[in-house]
């Protein structure tokens, strides 16, 4: 009917500026995902003028003097056959039929355009353009034919892309199992059965149901439909790609067939498939439990002997990553928080204390800013005040009058004491300060003061935060007989207190009862306590701190938190396994089997239920993260757990900037890392798709135009850092979205950028091979358009 209307009432109602003896019009043709601007270059390479376009990226005046061209070149023939029927026997403009998908239709759509207008110095064009783009376009298709070769597809769409786009599939080497049918002409069908060979299926109609019995009789890897269709294969975990009209991927002409075969390779070889397929741990101790028909109950780790475990960390698709730390006379735009903060924060997770910067007071209220601004609580630290004169005759005073100030105003049941560059650099003896203070105050032998050497002139946050979590390992913990449910728990400085309750959610329903070092999920999570007072209100106490070296096992959060385990197992004989990530399905899965074993209880429903919805996630959001390149400003514990599980994504990990020294480093997806600055990152990340870092990265965000995930340390432009979780499968899934979306918004911009781009770009360009001069329109031949627009 539409075609109609245009033949009635447009069509033929103005004339060109110009004519040349090789315009044509395409007819059918609906520039999906600007496939059109794929094909253009083409034919002008070849001196084909396309005058006008019915009418996926047509002007209503190309339309209008559609009636010039000398030959119409039906892409979808069965939507508007009867138009070119019409204007064959109104404007004697002969038509043929065409698709542009895969190399021999283009091949072909060119060598016909040729020989329709009987030209033999397009043919030579042609001849020349088709040798000039099958050479380059075999190479380009090298590796993509080496992975795809032999892969069985079902193919359900309708129309010319029945067959057309089979024949593409045959081009990359892949075997069309199944087509559809609908929406075919008689000469459609024909082509289909002749592609599709003896052994293959024609669908007449299909639903759900039996395409997936079609897919699991052909044994097919993958389904191509629309996206009606997307979530049937999903939800059976088999590759799916979107051939209709939603997607934003141009597969037609030879640019388009390389695009095609890109996003064929990643749709099959996708590293979601392996997990989402995967069986959980636990069923797959069960069923060889069930398979040994034994009576003798699996070993579990409470029963081995006492031994620190380390999960064996990722492999790498690189040799061991190369650590580069640059050296620059100054940092710019710094990436890395001090050591003094970390320490403040690490002590932050005990109850009743107040961290004690052993500094001038600016160092201080710079890391109780940073602290302020990142939870937006009240955070309650304090400083030894030192001055240009005590630094010079030391601190040891300004320390006892700290200590005796802070228990007389605030009454902390715990003070953790560090040290700062400035009295690092002086070379206070903090035992020696402490022990003297002990003696002149014996009366204040049970409060627990905690110290660390935490110079902020070398390393970051993480070396602060371990300094001061090895410190409360090695003082606080006495032994005991060991409590059969307790674990200790050392959390990294790459968990949130939001982490932290999840993971102590996770621990509890398995039965056992947690200790964490630092407990963040009571004292930063933001939550109106009516008892609030000068110490911290929430996290671990003193009590419990004690007890920490009575625990049957330590779960080591981080690798950092190792030699915090080191620790508790030279002192009290505790066996420990270290967890270097809690985001991601597989480091749940260990995490998840390592507490059903030491606790010898099953999995519980909601952890199973919540696996589940972590791997639907996966397959709803993986098509955003293939092929992306992401750039990573992050501390090494936190830059290890988020490059592996973007890499199990099917994300390359573009760049990887860090702020100190780890053995960690040498095992991210990526061949160099770098130890710097933002402005190093800045640097590296130029070709990035998304930047991953804190909020000091907003700014270079929109310089480079890149989109920004905020993590990390600190965030101060968005909120709810205290409750924001990505760890466990609830966390992961929530991180999966949150980050997907980004992508999503992303590539939304860029296709609708790229598109208006096209859409104002020069139509038409005679190339000079065509040196036909062109044939001005009669002024008295011109007809006049109307005053409306379509």
């Amino acid at each position: 009917l539409a075609g109609e209307a245009l033949l009635e009432h447009v069509v033929g109602t103005a004339e060109p500026e110009y004519t040349t003896p090789y315009d044509i019009n395409l007819i059918g043709e609906y520039n999906i995902a600007g496939e059109l601007w794929s094909v253009l270059p083409v034919f002008e390479k070849a001196g084909i003028r396309v005058l006008a376009k019915i009418t996926g990226d047509a002007r209503y005046q190309e339309v209008a003097y559609s009636h010039r061209a000398k030959l119409n070149v039906m892409i979808c023939s069965k939507a508007l056959i009867n138009m070119a029927r019409k204007m064959e026997e109104r404007y004697n403009i002969p038509y043929i039929e065409s698709s542009f998908y895969g190399i021999d239709d283009m091949n072909k759509c060119l060598r016909d355009i040729a020989n329709a207008i009987g030209d033999d110095a397009l043919k030579a064009r042609v001849e020349a353009v088709i040798r000039e783009e099958t050479a380059q376009l075999d190479l380009d298709l090298a590796p993509y034919r080496a992975r795809l070769q032999d892969k069985r597809v079902v193919l359900y769409t309708g129309g010319v892309k029945s067959w057309s786009v089979m024949s593409a599939a045959h081009e990359l080497g892949i075997r069309v199992m199944a087509t559809s049918t609908k929406k075919s002409t008689e000469e459609d069908k024909a082509r289909i059965k002749k592609l599709l060979g003896q052994d293959g299926i024609a669908i007449e109609d299909g639903n759900a149901q039996k395409l997936l019995k079609i897919i699991a009789k052909t044994n097919a890897d993958m389904l191509i439909a629309g996206g009606r269709n997307q979530y049937t294969a999903l939800k059976a975990r088999i590759p799916f790609l979107d051939i209709n009209q939603e997607r934003h991927h141009p597969y037609a002409g030879y640019s388009g067939l390389i695009e095609m075969a890109k996003e064929l390779d990643e749709a099959l070889h996708s590293p979601i498939w392996q997990q989402v397929r995967a069986i959980a741990p636990w069923d797959l101790v069960h069923s060889e439990a069930e398979d040994t028909a034994s009576t003798q109950a699996p070993e579990t780790r409470s029963q081995k002997p006492k031994s620190g475990t380390h999960h064996p960390l990722n492999t790498s698709p690189f040799p061991d990553t190369k650590v580069v730390a640059r050296r620059k006379g100054a940092a710019v735009n710094p990436l890395k928080q001090s050591q003094p903060l970390g320490a403040a924060l690490a002590f932050l997770g005990l109850k009743g204390i107040i961290p004690l910067f052993h500094g001038s007071q600016g160092c201080t209220a710079f890391a109780k800013v940073m602290l302020v601004r990142h939870f937006r609580e009240a955070i309650p630290v304090a400083t030894t005040a030192m001055s240009e004169v005590t630094t010079i005759l030391g601190g040891e005073d300004n320390i006892e009058k700290a200590i005796l100030t802070l228990l007389d105003k605030a009454k902390p049941e715990i003070i953790g004491l560090f040290t700062t560059g400035l009295t690092e650099t002086r070379g206070d003896d903090m035992d020696g300060i402490l022990k003297t203070f002990r003696k002149k105050h014996p009366d204040l032998d049970e409060l627990p003061i905690i110290s660390a050497s935490t110079p902020d002139f070398r390393g970051a946050l993480q070396d602060g935060y371990v300094a001061a979590v090895n410190s409360i390992a090695n003082w606080v913990p006495t032994g005991g007989d060991t409590i059969a449910d307790q674990v200790a728990v050392l959390v990294s400085s790459a968990f949130t207190p939001g982490d932290v309750q999840e993971i102590k959610d996770i621990i509890t329903a398995f039965g056992l009862r947690p200790i964490l070092i630092p407990d963040l999920s009571g004292s930063l999570d933001g939550h109106l306590d009516p008892d609030a007072g000068l110490t911290t209100n929430g996290g671990t106490t003193l009590a419990e701190l004690k007890l920490l070296g009575r625990s049957v096992y330590t779960l080591a959060i981080g690798y950092s938190m190792e030699a915090a385990a080191d620790i508790l197992q030279d002192r009290f004989g505790i066996p420990y396994e270290v967890f270097d990530s809690l985001t991601g399905l597989a480091a749940v899965d260990e995490f998840i089997q390592a507490l059903s074993d030491i606790s010898g209880q099953d999995v519980p429903d909601r952890y199973r239920h919540q696996r589940c919805q972590l791997q639907d996630a996966m397959l709803d959001t993986h098509f955003f993260f293939g092929r992306k390149k992401v750039a990573l400003a992050l501390e090494p514990d936190l830059l290890y757990s988020i490059s592996w599980w973007l890499y199990a994504m099917g994300a390359t990990i573009h760049t990887a900037v860090t702020t100190t020294k780890s053995k960690v480093l040498k095992h991210l997806p990526i061949e160099k890392v770098t130890i710097g600055d933002l402005e190093d990152f800045e640097a590296l990340g130029q070709e990035a798709d998304l930047l991953v870092t804190n909020s000091h990265g907003a700014k270079l965000s929109k310089r480079m135009q890149i989109p920004l995930y905020r993590l990390g340390f600190p965030v101060f432009d968005r909120l709810g850092n205290g409750q924001r979780c990505i760890v466990g499968y609830r966390g992961t899934t929530q991180f999966l979205f949150e980050v997907g979306n980004i992508l999503l918004e992303s590539e939304e911009a860029h296709a609708h950028a790229e598109a208006h781009a096209k859409t104002h770009a020069p139509v038409f360009t005679l190339d000079a091979a065509a040196a036909h001069a062109p044939v001005p329109v009669p002024a008295e031949t011109q007809a006049q358009a109307p005053a409306f627009m379509l």
